[in-house]
């Protein structure tokens, strides 16, 4: 009869990390009870002062795991991954426009391509972004909805035509009390660096933004 000579504890970020290299190294998909067993075994192996042979097991897929463990947005909402700070609002932008995490539409693009990214990304608003990069309007489902009920034929007019132009922009020296100023009024929020677009904060993104700051 064998015995267990010796436990390990290993938390959720370990596991998840563990897992998230071994895709990344070796190119195997495997799910969080994969990155647990792949975790212990490592440290084990580390522990040890000669050469042994050490058996461990990929035993479940990371199929089911694509939307959360191996999405970089989930995984820093749930505060799995730090990202650098600034210490100002920028640090509240989940999806950040330099480093294309954004999605976007042109004002040239049609009103049919808006629809398609929104459902793709599962948002409901994305900012126009000219090519220069700059943001010079928001467009979201309402704005669609009114433009297309009557004659489903205008999803192929230009974003332009039903886009706001009438943005809510912050620079990231605002505080808090200026964004909530933003969502009384109904929007989300731009935050732009001069002209330089960096990304939307939305009422999802200050409420993630609170719950990883809570006290332990």
């Amino acid at each position: 009869m064998s015995l267990v000579s010796d436990a390990f504890e290993i938390d959720d970020i370990d596991s998840f990390a563990v897992a998230r290299e071994l895709l990344l190294k070796e190119g195997i998909l495997a799910g969080s009870s994969t990155g647990t067993l792949l975790g212990v075994a490592l440290r084990y192996c580390r522990e040890q002062k000669s050469r042994k042979r050490v058996v461990t097991f990929v035993c479940d897929t990371g199929n089911k795991y694509l939307s959360k463990m191996f999405n970089d947005f989930w995984m820093a909402e749930q505060g799995f991954v730090t990202r650098p700070t600034q210490g100002d609002l920028s640090d509240l932008i989940s999806h950040r426009a330099e480093k294309g995490e954004v999605i976007t539409v042109g004002p040239n693009d049609t009103l049919l391509t808006a629809f398609k990214r929104m459902r793709s990304g599962d948002v409901s608003q994305v900012p126009v972004v000219n090519g220069e990069g700059r943001a010079v309007g928001i467009i979201d489902e309402s704005d669609l909805l009114v433009k297309v009920h009557h004659n489903p034929a205008h999803f192929n007019d230009s974003v332009k035509s039903a886009m706001t132009d009438r943005l809510e922009t912050l620079s990231p020296s605002a505080n808090i009390s200026d964004l909530l100023g933003v969502f009384d009024r109904g929007r989300v929020a731009i935050v732009m660096e001069g002209t330089r677009f960096l990304g939307l904060i939305t009422r999802v993104d200050l409420l993630a933004y609170l719950r990883l700051h809570m006290p332990k």
